[in-house]
C-alpha cells in the first residue's frame, strides 16, 4: 500500500486525474448529469407548442431515411439566451451547410429512450455528448455563414477525399475504404458492420488511436526529409494531426488519441522521457475538463482500457515467445501479443456493454491489423495520385480493392463461425470492479503479497452471490416496463421468470420486441413463461419462438390470472393492480417492487 501511495505522490497527473474521475462519478450518482439540470430545453418537450430557434450548425448535415440530420449549437430559443446542442431533422427541401447562422422552428422532443435496462439507450448516449433534444423543422430561415476557416477546409478536405473514393471504388469497397480512412460509417450496411463486429475487428473502421498512429508516422516522416530536426518535426506535425481528426469528424477516439500523441510529443521536445501513464492521465484529464460525461462512455473507457492493456501486458505475452525465430513469425507473435493484451482488458468492458465476446478475434487481428497501415498509407498515395496520374490512381484503386476485398472476406467467413461470438449475461459493476481489481494485485504485487491480495479477493467474489441468493429466496420480485404502447411486468423468484406483455394499441412495436428480447439475453435468463395480450400471435410467436409464450386475445377487462412458484398471481392491467393471497396492490407510478411471501405483505 505504501508503494502505491508514493507511486501517486511522484505522479501528480495521475494523482489528480483519479481525484476527478472520482469527483464526477459521485456527481453522477447524485443527479448532477441529469437532462433537467444539464438542459434548459429538456424542460420545452413536454410542450405541444412550435419553439423558434437560432443557432449555428455545427457539422456536415448527413443524410438520413426522410431528409437531413445535423447538430445546432443554438443562440437564442424564443428570443432567450441559450447555448445548448440539439439534434436537427431537416427535409431534403432546405440547402444546410456547416457554419450556416440560421432561425428555424419546429417541435421539441426527447430523444428515443429504450424502455428496458442494460439495453442501449439513445437518449442516454446522445446526454453522454451533451444532447438532450432533438427538433423537427416546419419553417427554415437562412442568415449568413461564419463557419471556423479551419475546420471548414477540413471538412471540405474529407467530402473530396469521399468524392473520389465514390468515384474509383465499387460498393461495399468504397464503403469500407471511407469508413477505414474517414470514419464515415454512414453508408455501410448492417450486414458489414455485423461481420466485421463479430470478428472483433470493428475497431478498425473507427478512426482511433490506431489510425492517428500511423498519420502521424507518415506526417514525421515527410517533415524529417525538408531537413528538420525530430524536435521540431515532432511539434509540427500537431497541427497536421488535429486536423486529421477535424477531417474525421473529430470523434472522440480520435481526438482523444491526438490530446494524448501531443502530451508524448511535448514530453520529448522538453527532452523527458514520455512516461506512458502520465501521458494517457493526462490527455484523459483534458478530455474530461471540456467534456465530463466522456468518462461514462463505452468510447473512453474502452480506448484507454485497450492501451493501459497494451502498455502493462505486452512485454509479459510477447516473452512467452521468446524462443520464437524468424522475423516473420515474430511479428505475427508481436501482433498477437498486442490482441492479447488488449482483450484482456476489454473482454469484460465488451461483455459489460454489448452482452458478447468475439473469441475469433484473436485469429482476425492478426491477420488483419497488419493490412491496416498498408490501407491507409495506400489511401494517401492513391489521393495523391487523383491529382497528377489518374492512371495510377486507377492501378492503386485496384490493389486497394483486392486488399479490401481480403478483408471483408476474412472478416464473413470468420465472423459467421458458430463459436466466432459468445452471447454472454450483463456483468454488474460489482463484478467488473472484482476482476480489475484482482488483475491489479494478481499483477502489480510481489511475491506473497500477490497471492495474498488476489486470494481475499477469490475468497470474498463468492458472497456477491450468496447473499443475493439469500435475499431474495422468499421475496418475489417485479419491474414494469413502459414504452409507447407496450407494458411489461416482470415476475422473478430465484431463478424463475415470467413476463406479461400487453399491447395497447393494434400497431405491433418491433423496435420494443426486439429491445425486450435483448434484455432477456443480457439479463442472462435462459428459461422463461411469457403471455401477451393484444398482439398478433402469429409474429410474436416468431420473434420470441426461443420461449415458452402464451399469446391470448384481449378480454377487454385487462384481468390475467396466472400460477408462478405456486403462488397464484392475478394482475388487474387497466387498474394497475397485482393481487397475490388476497393482497392487493397498486402499482401505479411504482417501477420496481416485491412481494414477500412469509410476510405476506407488499413493499
Amino acid at each position: 500500500m505504501n508503494s502505491i501511495i508514493i507511486t501517486l505522490c511522484k505522479r501528480p497527473v495521475i494523482t489528480i486525474f483519479i481525484i476527478y474521475a472520482f469527483t464526477l462519478i459521485l456527481l453522477d450518482a447524485f443527479g448532477y448529469f441529469s437532462y433537467e439540470k444539464q438542459s434548459r430545453l429538456y424542460k420545452l418537450t413536454d410542450n405541444n407548442t412550435a419553439v423558434s430557434v437560432e443557432g449555428r450548425v455545427l457539422d456536415v448535415p448527413q443524410c438520413v431515411k426522410n431528409g437531413k440530420r445535423f447538430i445546432l449549437k443554438t443562440s437564442a430559443v424564443n428570443g432567450n439566451a441559450v447555448s445548448e446542442k440539439i439534434i436537427v431533422n431537416s427535409p431534403f427541401g432546405y440547402s444546410v451547410s456547416y457554419g450556416d447562422i440560421i432561425n428555424i422552428e419546429g417541435k421539441l422532443k426527447k430523444p428515443f429512450s429504450s424502455a428496458f435496462p442494460l439495453v442501449f439507450d439513445y437518449q442516454k448516449y446522445l446526454a453522454r455528448n451533451e444532447i438532450y433534444t432533438v427538433l423537427d423543422i416546419f419553417s427554415f430561415e437562412y442568415i449568413e455563414s461564419k463557419p471556423n476557416i479551419v475546420k471548414k477546409l477540413a471538412f471540405v478536405f474529407r467530402q473530396d477525399i469521399t468524392q473520389k473514393i465514390d468515384t474509383y471504388f465499387k460498393r461495399p469497397y468504397s464503403d469500407i475504404l471511407k469508413s477505414l480512412i474517414m470514419g464515415d460509417k454512414s453508408t455501410l450496411t448492417q450486414d458489414t458492420k455485423n461481420s466485421f463486429s463479430d470478428s472483433g475487428i470493428m475497431h478498425i473502421l473507427v478512426v482511433s488511436g490506431l489510425h492517428v498512429g500511423f498519420i502521424s508516422i507518415i506526417v514525421l516522416f515527410i517533415l524529417k526529409l525538408t531537413g528538420l530536426s525530430l524536435k521540431k518535426a515532432s511539434l509540427l506535425s500537431i497541427p497536421f494531426i488535429f486536423f486529421y481528426c477535424l477531417a474525421t469528424g473529430a470523434n472522440p477516439p480520435a481526438l482523444r488519441s491526438a490530446i494524448m500523441f501531443s502530451c508524448i510529443i511535448f514530453s520529448l521536445s522538453l527532452d523527458r522521457e514520455p512516461l506512458i501513464y502520465n501521458s494517457l492521465a493526462l490527455s484523459a484529464l483534458i478530455t474530461l475538463i471540456f467534456q465530463p460525461q466522456q468518462l461514462f462512455t463505452a468510447s473512453f473507457q474502452m480506448s484507454y482500457g485497450a492501451t493501459i492493456g497494451i502498455v502493462r501486458f505486452y512485454r509479459d505475452i510477447f516473452g512467452l515467445f521468446q524462443n520464437v525465430k524468424g522475423k516473420i513469425l515474430r511479428f505475427f507473435c508481436g501482433v498477437l501479443s498486442v490482441t492479447a493484451s488488449a482483450q484482456l482488458v476489454l473482454i469484460p468492458v465488451c461483455a459489460y456493454y454489448f452482452g458478447k465476446i468475439s473469441i475469433i478475434s484473436f485469429v482476425t487481428n492478426i491477420i488483419v491489423a497488419p493490412f491496416t497501415g498498408i490501407i491507409l498509407y495506400l489511401g494517401i498515395i492513391f489521393y495523391v495520385l487523383t491529382f497528377i496520374f489518374q492512371y495510377a490512381a486507377v492501378l492503386c484503386s485496384v490493389i486497394l480493392s483486392l486488399i479490401l476485398n481480403f478483408i471483408l472476406s476474412s472478416a464473413t467467413f470468420l465472423g459467421n463461425l458458430k463459436f466466432a461470438v459468445v452471447l454472454t449475461a450483463k456483468p454488474t459493476v460489482t463484478q467488473l470492479l472484482l476482476f480489475f481489481l484482482f488483475l491489479f494485485c494478481i499483477t502489480y504485487f510481489k511475491n506473497k503479497k500477490r497471492f495474498i491480495f488476489s486470494g481475499i479477493i477469490l475468497a470474498l467474489s463468492p458472497l456477491y452471490f450468496i447473499f443475493p441468493a439469500i435475499y431474495e429466496k422468499n421475496k418475489i420480485f417485479f419491474n414494469i416496463y413502459q414504452g409507447n404502447n407496450i407494458i411489461t411486468l416482470h415476475v422473478k423468484n430465484n431463478s424463475t421468470n415470467a413476463f406479461f406483455l400487453r399491447n395497447k394499441s393494434k400497431y405491433y412495436d418491433r423496435y420494443y420486441i426486439d429491445s425486450f428480447k435483448q434484455f432477456i439475453a443480457f439479463s442472462g435468463i435462459k428459461k422463461a413463461d411469457i403471455t401477451g395480450v393484444g398482439f398478433d400471435k402469429e409474429k410474436i410467436s416468431f420473434d420470441l419462438a426461443d420461449f415458452n409464450i402464451n399469446v391470448t386475445e384481449s378480454t377487454g377487462t385487462g384481468i390475467l390470472d396466472f400460477h408462478f412458484n405456486n403462488n397464484l398471481v392475478c394482475i388487474d392491467s387497466f387498474a394497475e393492480k397485482l393481487y397475490i393471497d388476497k393482497t392487493e396492490f397498486s402499482f401505479k407510478d411504482r417501477p420496481s417492487f416485491y412481494y414477500d411471501k412469509e410476510k405476506k405483505v407488499f413493499k
